[in-house]
């Protein structure tokens, strides 16, 4: 598939019960109202069926179905990721007025319970993303706490920051976040996100907690990943990801190294002055390229984790077996 565009998204859908209402696989449970979403940049494929139990549920269902395309698109075209094609590429998510709250994804059904016009637009956004990043990014599990896998944090927490960016940018309106403020997205990435960034910026990895599987090891891992893509970009988050090669926090670690030494020069974003940075092979591999008054200190302790300290917004190294 080519890289999707939104004028190439494609919803179809009636405010009117189906001729004959679809039953989910798991619950069986009657749902009269569906939206479909399809791209449209070749051949129509359905990426999205989004199912409603009650006819006030519909509107919230188009909404869905947009927000989960602008979180297919940024995964597709930031990180390399796409629909399975065991299930063809179609995600079928049920909104549910039954059931405790909550959501679930299990095989390529996605499902959000307990839902009415109550749900604050806020809990929709942060439990579509949450769920979806269950879907469609490579999982990393082990943990006991909060859950086994935590590709639905890390997913929540990296789409909400990128389309809070792409709002910000004027590439995407408002609307798209069902209801919600940029402001109370703002506050979620704030209270979310920043800490877990600047948290590694400021001391970078912590063996200790990540060889933890309680909850300590998991927002190590979840820290880790969001500071990879803010200091080297999305590319190298997503192809960390898809060549990890398991579902260990290590195999993700090996992954990221790996993908950083696939680039003979790296220009990193740093995010505070000084701050911490993960260099495979440590110094001995890299050499400064910019800008000439950077300070560089490696952790004797860590090889591979190299201290920068520079008022500049950038620094660019290059191995030292390249040109």
């Amino acid at each position: 598939m080519q890289a999707p565009h939104a004028s190439a998204f494609r919803i179809e859908g009636s405010p009117n019960p189906l001729p004959t209402p679809i039953t989910d696989p798991i619950h069986k449970a009657v749902f009269p109202y569906r939206v479909q979403g399809y791209w449209e940049g070749g051949e129509p494929v359905l990426l999205f069926e989004v199912h409603a139990q009650r006819q006030p549920l519909y509107a919230y269902a188009e909404r869905a179905c947009r927000l989960l395309f602008a979180c297919y698109r940024l995964a597709h075209t930031r990180l390399g990721l796409e629909h399975s094609l065991r299930y063809g590429r179609t995600l079928r998510v049920f909104l549910m007025t039954e059931g405790k709250p909550g959501a679930e994804q299990q095989r390529n059904l996605l499902y959000l319970y307990d839902l009415h016009k109550r749900v604050p637009p806020r809990e929709w956004v942060r439990e579509l993303t949450h769920e979806y990043g269950h879907w469609i990014i490579p999982p990393i599990n082990s943990f006991v706490e909060p859950e086994a896998w935590a590709n639905g944090d890390l997913g929540e927490r990296w789409f909400i920051l990128h389309i809070f960016e792409a709002i910000r940018r004027g590439e995407l309106e408002p609307a798209i976040l069902m209801g919600a403020s940029v402001e109370e997205m703002e506050a979620y990435l704030k209270r979310a996100y920043t800490p877990l960034v600047e948290r590694i910026a400021r001391e970078g990895l912590n063996p200790a907690r990540w060889r933890s599987r309680q909850r300590a090891g998991y927002e190590e891992y979840l820290a880790l990943a969001l500071y990879a893509d803010r200091l080297y970009g999305s590319e190298r988050l997503g192809r960390a990801m898809r060549i990890a090669g398991g579902v260990e926090p290590d195999d993700f670690l090996n992954g990221l190294r790996e993908s950083l030494l696939e680039r003979e020069t790296l220009t990193l974003n740093l995010p505070a002055n000084p701050c911490w940075v993960l260099l495979p092979k440590g110094l001995k591999a890299w050499r400064l390229v910019a800008p000439s008054g950077a300070r560089l200190t490696p952790d004797p302790k860590r090889p591979d984790w190299v201290r920068v300290q520079t008022p500049a917004r950038t620094l660019t190294v290059r191995q030292r077996n390249g040109l």
